[in-house]
């Protein structure tokens, strides 16, 4: 297993979690809500550096969505930028809100 190096204080995140055009791995088990907040930073901070200061963030019907939501949102504002949470939708309807 590959792992992805994070702060000496974090724990590792697999690689293998990182796919052509998501993100997917199991709830608690790859995706921790400390990973997701390390992500959720790396994500705003690339949407700055792209002169993106809003994100959109909506999840699914899955019981861990809701806590992982927050650590989403958490890391995404840690790198100053702004969130918009959408909660419970539909992808379809997250790719007309965008």
């Amino acid at each position: 297993m590959t792992l992805v190096a994070t702060q000496a204080d974090h724990e590792a995140i697999p690689a293998s979690i990182f796919r052509a055009y998501d993100i997917r791995g199991i709830a608690e088990l790859q995706l921790s809500k400390d990973s997701v907040r390390l992500i959720g930073q790396a994500i705003g901070s690339e949407a700055l550096d792209q002169n993106i200061a809003t994100l959109l963030i909506g999840y699914d019907g899955r019981l861990s969505s809701p806590s992982l939501s927050i650590a989403l949102i958490e890391g995404i504002r840690s790198s100053g930028c702004n969130v918009v949470s959408l909660g419970l939708i539909p992808t379809p309807l997250l790719y007309f809100a965008t």
